[in-house]
């Protein structure tokens, strides 16, 4: 096959929209599950009635299902989501994500190849939606983000829509196994139009969406008049994943959490969730935090104030290879036992054995990719570790400190300043 040919097969692929008939009846589907389960409701911005698109589209990224939501609240538009690989690779939905024109990007990759695609497609008159947070929120609020979105957004000069939904959070935590039945509201807007992105600086454009991202649900519960209840029999169990500080005696990763209550192991404080997502005190306990976000927050602080006195957090571990995206051999051990070890100095792994220690740079990015109580991935230079902390709160621990560092490192509260 002559390069030309592999190179305009190339270009076939990454121009491709999305089935009709598949996108129309998985709209159709969506629309009827939301109104079952969510009673979502749906505000438009006539701004982007009067465009014909196509639309660079961003959303606050809350569950699996925002996609969706997207879809639901654009349906004039149909749309090519962009989504990670081990999403885009899975098993049983795979194939139905690449009749709907998923755009793939890779983790821990330079997506030259996934820039090419989005700007292709928008210029086939297809909109794009992506998520700059890149990962589901942790605790319910903004996970920081980089300029990549904004200088993908100056280079396409194309107008940028957001959908922002508020409720999907507590709809489907994600710490919890399942979706929650509650309320949704989603409202569209047009964020900006091709006019200013050209004249916008990337930072001007950075700040518009970390304003429109900034939202979350237990904030949302606050203003409203009755606060939405969210169907759950296990409303707290598994919330420990995230809220793992004990407030009380001040212990790292003593937190544990069953049914309806999250407790310590170690002294008596127990708070319940109750069917808004709040803290209501148990007999005897007094709920030191109205929610969990406000917790998850406090957490965050503690672990800053123990590195920057010096003192360390650990957990043992179990690792195995993930990936090698480089052209050198495999590790001779692909699958490494000892301890995980959280400093200000960063992160390190000890091996049982009497081996060098690995030093994982986690600052590098503000959302590691991970799964809250049970995994999360590693780089070492080109080699990709997956860690099984033994502490189930570990995972949450790791996030946090990534967070803090990268946005530390990159000034990003001076996006937040004002809003």
């Amino acid at each position: 096959m002559t390069r030309k040919k592999q190179k305009g097969e190339v270009d076939h692929q990454a121009i491709r929209a999305p089935k009709p008939f598949a996108y129309g009846f998985f709209l159709f589907l969506m629309r009827i599950l939301f109104k079952l389960l969510y009673r979502i409701r749906c505000e438009r911005d006539p701004a982007l009635a009067a465009s014909n698109g196509p639309f660079f589209i961003v959303g606050n990224h809350v569950a699996y299902f925002d996609p969706a939501v997207c879809a639901a609240a654009m349906p004039d538009q149909r749309i090519r989501f962009v989504a990670g690989q081990e999403i885009a690779n899975w098993k049983v939905l795979g194939a139905i994500f690449r009749k709907l024109g998923i755009i793939e990007i890779k983790p821990f990759r330079v997506n030259f190849s996934t820039t090419k695609e989005i700007i292709l497609t928008i210029a086939h008159k297809c909109s794009v939606a992506l998520y700059p947070e890149t990962q589901r929120s942790m605790a319910g609020n903004m996970t920081p983000f980089g300029l990549a979105t904004a200088k993908l957004i100056k280079h396409l000069k194309a107008p940028v829509a957001a959908v922002i939904c508020r409720g999907g959070y507590l709809g489907w935590p994600r710490w919890a196994g399942l979706p929650r039945p509650g309320r949704m509201e989603v409202k569209t807007r047009l964020l900006l139009t091709a006019e200013e992105t050209v004249r916008f600086s990337v930072d001007e454009i950075q700040g518009r969406l970390v304003k429109v991202l900034n939202v979350d649900d237990y904030a949302w519960q606050s203003e409203r008049k009755r606060p939405v209840r969210f169907f759950s029999r296990r409303r707290a169990e598994k919330l420990s994943y995230i809220c793992h500080w004990c407030p009380s005696c001040d212990r790292p990763l003593a937190m544990r959490s069953e049914k309806r209550k999250l407790f310590c192991s170690v002294c008596e404080l127990s708070l319940r969730v109750d069917a808004a997502g709040f803290f209501s005190a148990s007999p005897g306990s007094p709920a030191p935090f109205d929610h969990p976000l406000e917790h998850a927050s406090w957490q965050r602080k503690r672990m800053e104030e123990e590195l920057l006195s010096d003192r360390s957090l650990e957990s043992g571990c179990r690792m195995i290879l993930l990936e090698n995206l480089g052209e050198s051999d495999d590790p001779a051990c692909t699958e490494r036992f000892g301890k995980l070890i959280l400093s200000r100095n960063g992160l390190s792994f000890l091996d049982d054995r009497d081996v060098p220690p690995i030093r994982f740079a986690i600052e590098s990015t503000p959302s590691l990719y991970c799964d809250p109580g049970h995994f999360v991935n590693l780089p070492d230079d080109e080699i990709i570790w997956r860690a099984y902390p033994d502490e189930e709160g570990f995972v949450a621990l790791l996030t946090d400190y990534s967070r803090y560092a990268w946005s530390r490192d990159n000034h990003f509260d001076r996006f937040l300043s004002g809003h």
